[in-house]
Parts: C-alpha cells; structure tokens; sequence
C-alpha cells in the first residue's frame, strides 16, 4: 500500500485488535520489532508503522508535513471495517503523530482508537524546555542523542551511519516544529493512556500528566523508572498495562 508498510497480516471478520506503532524521531519501524514477536497477551497484535524516509522506506522522499508523513496510515485506517477496533500507539515524536492521526479520523468522521497510548511525549502545545531542535550542530545533537539513549554508540561512532541519524533527526524536528507551530490542540474523544519516564528531561511526569487536557473520554497516567527510551527497557510491564487497558474499554 502507497504510503504505508506493516508485515503483519491483513486483518479479518473476529481478528484481535491491532495497535499501530509509531516511532520516535530519527526510528523506524524497527523500534517495535520485538514487540510483534512477544508471546502474548492474546487478542491483540502490534503492528509497526514505517513512515516515509526511513528503514524499509528509506529510498521514498521524507515528508515536510505531519499530515504526509501520515497519508497512507489514515487510509488504511480509514479503510477498516467499522466494527473491527484498533489502537494507536506512538512514543516521542510518534506520540505526537499517533495523537494527530485521531484527530484527523475524527473530524473525516471517521472511527476512533480504542484507546491512544502516547508515550515519552509533552502534550501539543505544551512549552519545549529542552532546546532540542533541527538547527542544533553536528556535535550539540549528537551530544544530546548520547545523553538521551536510545541510539546505540557504534551508530554515533560510524560516519556514514551517523550522518544517516542525523539527517533524519532533523527532518523529524523539523517536522514536530512546523507542526507545534501550526497546530491548535483540541481534545479527542477516545481514551488516553499516558506513559513516561521518572527521569525523562525531555517529557518529565507532569507533562506526560498534561495529556489529560486532550482527551473527552477516560485518562490514565503511569510513570515508570527511567529517562526518555523508558518504553523499551520495561516492555513487557508496559504490554500488560496496554492490555489490561484496552480489557475495560474494549
């Protein structure tokens, strides 16, 4: 499908909910492969979402809009069956695109998320007191990638590699700042499960806390030990807490 690329299979009349993944700035796809193969929990399935520019779609032009970057997921979910549910998952910048995904389903009237997991993210609208932007240097963003975690030492160390990381790192910040920039927040009216990091400097709990403000419907906030990639180190809490979620709203 143009626009959009997923490995699991297509879904089907009585099949499991699917949470679509989407990554941080600078990831792919690649970021939520092991979440696929996790053995469980039974009735639902993720589904990494690959955007434009990167991994397995890395020869396609990056987008300089949120909403291109988006097209061709919308369209998948906006080709689903009514009564087949699905979730929206997306951590950092993915927390920001998954929240933009239902707001654009909502006002095409088009079916909501189960249930919006962000992740490791400030709210839209809230104040960036980190300073991490796409005019940094060479060395400020990679010192800042190295501080951060999340991408590993001998990635920054390779030349060629690390001139790939960064090149999208900026087309992402970019991105995420002409969003802010244009974007007025607005609640949605699907539940909300925020997820963050007691010590994350970029999205610290009481801004993970400020997802409240964007949702009509039930919220829940739960904080968990570590800095901004805390998602990945507590996977398997993170995947029961998603699931024991969606059981009261699905």
């Amino acid at each position: 499908m143009s626009g959009y690329r997923c490995s699991a299979a297509p879904p089907g009349p009585g099949a499991p909910i699917r949470v679509y993944c989407l990554p941080h700035a600078g990831g792919s796809a690649d970021a939520y492969r092991n979440w696929m193969r996790f053995p469980g929990p039974p009735g639902v399935i993720f589904v990494p979402v690959e955007l434009p520019g990167r991994g397995s779609r890395r020869d396609e032009p990056p987008p300089c809009e949120v909403a291109e970057a988006l097209r061709g997921l919308l369209a998948e979910l906006a080709g689903r069956p009514p009564e087949e549910p699905f979730a929206l998952l997306g951590h950092s910048m993915g927390a920001q695109l998954a929240y933009e995904s239902a707001r654009l389903l909502a006002r095409a009237g088009r079916p909501l998320p189960q249930l919006l997991v962000v992740s490791g993210s400030r709210p839209i609208g809230a104040t960036d007191r980190d300073g991490l932007h796409g005019d940094l240097s060479d060395e400020a963003l990679i010192d800042r990638l190295r501080r951060l975690g999340g991408t590993p030492t001998e990635v920054l160390r390779h030349r060629g590699l690390r001139r790939l990381v960064l090149a999208t790192m900026r087309v992402d910040l970019n991105l995420l700042s002409g969003y802010a920039a244009r974007v007025r927040p607005e609640p949605v009216a699907c539940p909300i499960l925020a997820l963050g990091g007691d010590a994350d400097p970029l999205a610290p709990p009481e801004l993970t806390a400020a997802w409240r403000a964007l949702t009509d419907s039930a919220f829940w906030h739960r904080v968990y030990p570590g800095g901004h990639f805390f998602l990945h180190e507590h996977r398997t809490a993170i995947i029961e807490q998603i699931r024991a979620t969606l059981a009261t709203v699905w």
